[in-house]
């Protein structure tokens, strides 16, 4: 069985996740990928910290990331992998990562996005991006909270 939940979310660990997705799912684990984050000390402490104590969680790379899903196959049915962008999701395909289905949870207002849903803004890099993967064979289906309904996301681009 692969990962549990793999979720496009650019604010990474947040209530959404761990409150809405993990309890929802029952997930035990949760890893943030990022290799920013997994280089600042102070930032991997601060998204650490609002973890509840029932999920483990890692910040990892993502060489790390693609190692532990390889060595630990057993332990994905229950775990939650959050990247903040579709490019760290094409580094993981060059590091041998695969997922059939991607949630796309929240990528917010910047300069350069456009708006396609309430919680979701794109670049015309991330849309290419996006579409990188989509040809590989991934799907991407937009959904905020697991009550809310899932939205294909190769269908709000068009």
């Amino acid at each position: 069985m692969g990962i549990q939940l793999f979720r496009v979310d650019d604010r990474l660990i947040h209530g959404q996740v761990v409150l809405g997705w993990a309890n929802y799912l029952k997930s035990k684990h949760v890893i943030l990928c990022d290799n920013l984050v997994r280089n600042n000390e102070w930032e991997r402490e601060l998204y650490l910290s609002v973890v509840p104590d029932y999920l483990t969680c890692d910040v990892f790379g993502t060489e790390e990331t693609s190692h532990f899903m390889q060595d630990h196959p057993q332990d994905m049915e229950h775990t939650i992998l959050v990247v903040n962008s579709p490019e760290i999701i094409e580094e993981l395909i060059e590091l041998g990562v695969s997922q059939d289905i991607i949630n796309v949870g929240g990528i917010h207002f910047k300069q350069g996005r456009k708006k396609y849903l309430p919680y979701l803004y794109l670049s015309k890099e991330e849309i290419s991006s996006f579409r990188r993967c989509m040809a590989k064979g991934i799907q991407f289906e937009c959904q905020d909270m697991p009550n809310s309904k899932k939205l294909p996301l190769e269908e709000i681009i068009k």
